[in-house]
């Protein structure tokens, strides 16, 4: 199980600035905090590293081409994609919210 101390390693603090700044930007910050609580997931070692095969996840190196790729993989795969600024490393991923997940879908 993991430990309190535990969640925030690895995190780059420096990196949590350009995060916020971004999710309370956002149309839907409130519902993202406080509704889906999605915007949480920042702070999970899986919002870096691939769930499936342990690897990390892509990195971009700007929100245009994150913003790219996320609308990319939302048009090949039916379901929204968002990008996000990673607090473990000095890039952006894109990811889809618990809720776009397609049952059985497991890439």
């Amino acid at each position: 199980m993991l430990k309190k101390t535990d969640m925030f390693k690895g995190i780059k603090y420096r990196n949590f600035k350009i995060w916020f700044l971004d999710q309370v930007r956002r149309k839907t910050w409130f519902r993202n905090f406080f509704i889906t609580r999605n915007a949480w997931g920042a702070f999970s070692i899986n919002s870096h590293i691939n769930q499936h095969n342990g690897k990390e996840k892509v990195m971009y190196g700007s929100v245009e081409s994150a913003k790219k790729a996320a609308e990319s993989m939302s048009k090949k795969r039916g379901v929204h994609f968002s990008f996000y600024k990673c607090l473990f490393c000095d890039g952006y991923h894109i990811g889809k919210n618990r809720e776009n997940k397609i049952e059985g879908y497991d890439k």
